[in-house]
C-alpha cells in the first residue's frame, strides 16, 4: 500500500506542466535488421519520448540558454533493472525466470552496453565511467551496499541463472537489481529511479547527487531504469485479452542537475535568495520496444542453449539498439546547451 501511495503521488506530481515530444511510432523497429548509426539516429525521435517540465523556480529555456554554462561532463548515478519480476514468489505461465545472480549478471551486461556505447556516441560530451563514480568518497556515504549475488568471477549467464520453470515453483523475490558496487538509493521498496527521475524536481537523493557531482566535477548525472519481461501466450483472465509471446523492453532515463549547479544557473538569472534545495531534470526519456519471441516450445527444447540463442540474443540485440537511441536523444539535448 505504501509503495502504491508513493507511486500515485509521483505520478500526479510528474504530470502537471509536462511537455512531451517524440515517441509517436513505437512499432517500426525490426529485430532482424542490422541498424547502422544513421538508422538509429533517424529512428530515435520516433521511438523515444522526451519529457521536460519547468522547476519550482526558473524556466528551463532560461536555465539552459546560451548565456548559461554548457553541460559537458556527465556520469550515471543510478542504474537499476526489473527483470521478469513477480510479486508472489512463484513462477507463472510466462515460463522464463532468473535467479538473483542471473538478474545481477544481466543488469551488469546492460550497464556494459551503456558504458561501451556512450563514449563513442558522445561527441563533445565527456562521459565519466561508473567505475570512477563508485570510487568517489561522496558516493559511499548514502544508501546501502548492493548485495553481491555472484560468488565467482564470471560475467556470462549459465543454466542456473536463467531457465524454464512450470507454474507454481518457488522463484526469487528480488525485483529491483543494481550492478555490484553501486549504491542502492531506494526508499521503502520504491526504486531510486522512480523517486529521483522523471521530468520533476526531486528531494530524494539530492545530497548524494550534489556531492558526487561536486567531487567529480560533473555538470549532470543520469538515472536509468531498465524493465525487461518475457510473456508466453495466454488469455488474460481479467480482460479476456490475448497476450502474445514477446519480450517487452522499456528504458526510462533522466538527466539530473545537482542543486549547486541549479543555484549557479539561478544566480546567472539574478536570483540569489530563497532558492529550492532540489535537483531538477534537464530532460527525461521514455522508450519501449516489443519484439516477438517463441517461448512455448516442446520440453526437449526447454534448455539453456535455446534461451541463450532464441531469447537472450534478440533481447540483448534489441536492448543495444534501444539504449543507443535513448543515448542519442540524451546527447543531442546535452549538445544543445553547448551551442
Amino acid at each position: 500500500m505504501l509503495r502504491f501511495l508513493i507511486g500515485l503521488f509521483l505520478l500526479s506530481s510528474c504530470s502537471l506542466g509536462v511537455k512531451k515530444s517524440g515517441g509517436e511510432s513505437p512499432y517500426v523497429y525490426d529485430v532482424f535488421s542490422q541498424y547502422s548509426l544513421d538508422d538509429l539516429k533517424s529512428l530515435s525521435p520516433h521511438l523515444v519520448t522526451t519529457l521536460s517540465r519547468d522547476p519550482q523556480q526558473g524556466k528551463l529555456d532560461e536555465l539552459f540558454s546560451k548565456k548559461q554554462a554548457p553541460i559537458k561532463r556527465v556520469g550515471i548515478l543510478v542504474f537499476e533493472s526489473m527483470l521478469q519480476p513477480t510479486i508472489s514468489g512463484l513462477s507463472n505461465e510466462d515460463k522464463i525466470f532468473l535467479s538473483e545472480q542471473g538478474k545481477q549478471l544481466l543488469t551488469e551486461r546492460l550497464l556494459s552496453i551503456w558504458e561501451e556505447s556512450f563514449p563513442i556516441l558522445a561527441n563533445g560530451v565527456e562521459y565519466v565511467k561508473v567505475s570512477k563514480i563508485k570510487k568517489s568518497q561522496a558516493f559511499k556515504t548514502d544508501g546501502s551496499t548492493v548485495e553481491d549475488y555472484v560468488k565467482t568471477k564470471r560475467q556470462s549467464l549459465a543454466a542456473d541463472d536463467i531457465f524454464f520453470l512450470p507454474p507454481g515453483k518457488k522463484i526469487t523475490m528480488a525485483t529491483v537489481l543494481n550492478p555490484r558496487g553501486m549504491r542502492d538509493l531506494s526508499l521503502a521498496f520504491v526504486p531510486a529511479s522512480e523517486l529521483m527521475a522523471g521530468p520533476k524536481f526531486s528531494e530524494h537523493g539530492k545530497h548524494t547527487l550534489n556531492e558526487v557531482a561536486k567531487e567529480l566535477n560533473l555538470d549532470a548525472m543520469i538515472v536509468v531504469m531498465n524493465k525487461i519481461n518475457w510473456t508466453a501466450s495466454r488469455i488474460d483472465k481479467h480482460s479476456g485479452e490475448i497476450i502474445p509471446e514477446e519480450v517487452v523492453i522499456k528504458i526510462d532515463a533522466s538527466v539530473l542537475i545537482p542543486l549547486s549547479r541549479y543555484h549557479s544557473r539561478m544566480n546567472q538569472l539574478g536570483q540569489k535568495r530563497d532558492l529550492p534545495n532540489t535537483t531538477i531534470a534537464y530532460r527525461s526519456y521514455e522508450s519501449m520496444l516489443k519484439i516477438p519471441v517463441l517461448i512455448s516450445v516442446p520440453d526437449d527444447l526447454q534448455k539453456f542453449e535455446y534461451i541463450e540463442n532464441e531469447l537472450l540474443a534478440p533481447t540483448l540485440k534489441t536492448y543495444n539498439d534501444l539504449s543507443q537511441m535513448v543515448e542519442l536523444r540524451i546527447i543531442d539535448d546535452l549538445k544543445r546547451t553547448q551551442e
